[in-house]
Order: structure tokens, then sequence, then C-alpha cells
């Protein structure tokens, strides 16, 4: 046997071992969410009422403000183990996506809810912030896509989902 032989024996169960790590298909393991206020998803309607009486402010959806409701859901409604930027991005400049997959529970309420409120927003907030109010074209239920002006941010935004809400 050739030396090359040899050392391409030597380096088969080796490259095995790093396939079969790459294509490991468990599932992350849960969070514990330690601040279920950290992320918190409210309704937002134009105008104020009954359900909607907590005022904010619009200004990436041109249409000045308007009014968020009590909670749809908080991070308990997130699988924030499984949040992760959209696309893989690894780029570090210009703004990114992170995707949030939700629990069944979380999933069965924002679908029940869109699939009635065609044309209204979905407010998503962090620390109590409006952070994105994207508006409904058609029922949802998967996810919540959320814009975020830099990796840097999103890399923040990750750490404190993935240390359940609460600072890293």
């Amino acid at each position: 046997m050739t030396r090359s032989a040899r050392a391409a024996g030597a380096l088969l169960p080796a490259a095995l071992l790093l396939a079969a790590a790459c294509a490991r298909t468990e599932a992350p393991e849960r969070v514990a969410v330690r601040n279920p206020d950290y992320l918190v998803v409210r309704t937002i309607a134009r105008e104020a009422d009954a359900e909607h009486g907590m005022r904010v402010d619009l200004p990436h959806a041109g249409v000045g403000y308007g009014y968020a409701s009590a909670p749809l859901f908080d991070l308990t409604a997130v699988d924030a183990a499984g949040a992760t930027f959209a696309g893989g991005r690894t780029s570090l400049a210009g703004e990114a996506t992170i995707w949030l997959p939700l629990t069944a529970e979380g999933r069965a309420r924002l679908e029940a809810w869109s699939s009635t409120h065609a044309g209204d927003r979905l407010g998503i907030f962090l620390d109590g912030r409006l952070v994105a109010a994207p508006q409904i074209k058609a029922a949802i239920g998967g996810g919540i896509p959320l814009r975020v002006e830099s990796k840097g941010e999103g890399d923040a935004v990750l750490a404190r989902l993935r240390n359940g809400g609460a600072p890293p």
C-alpha cells in the first residue's frame, strides 16, 4: 500500500464522522423563557377602540400612529431555540431578517387572528419598544420574520432570545 493510499484511508473515518455530525437531525433543545415580555406581539388598529388603547408611532408604515392591543402572544409562543437569520445571513453590512418560528400554540393563535384581519398590522415589540409593524396580507402561522438594521443588532436579538429573553 502506498503512502498516499494509507493517508486517504486514515482520513476516511474522520470524513465520515464529520459528515455524520453535520447531518444530525436532532431538534435543538427548548429555551427556558426567563423574561416572556422581551418579545411581545400585539395587533395594531388605525383607530382606538375597546381592544386597542395603547398609542404607538408607526413611522415606517407611513400612517403616523395606530393603537396596539393587549398581547396576542409573548416569547412563550416562540421557539427561541429555532430562531435564526433568514437565508443563513452572513454579511455584516445592511439590514437582516431573523426568522422567529412559533410553537404550536403560537402558530394557532397567529393563524386564527391573521386569517380574519387582512390589512391590519401586527406589532412586534422588543423590550417594550415597537420594532416592526408589518401589514397582514393573508393568513400566516408558521413564524414571523423580524427585520433588524444590521447583523450586529440581529446577533444581539438572537443572544437575548437564546437566553430566554434575559440579557446574556
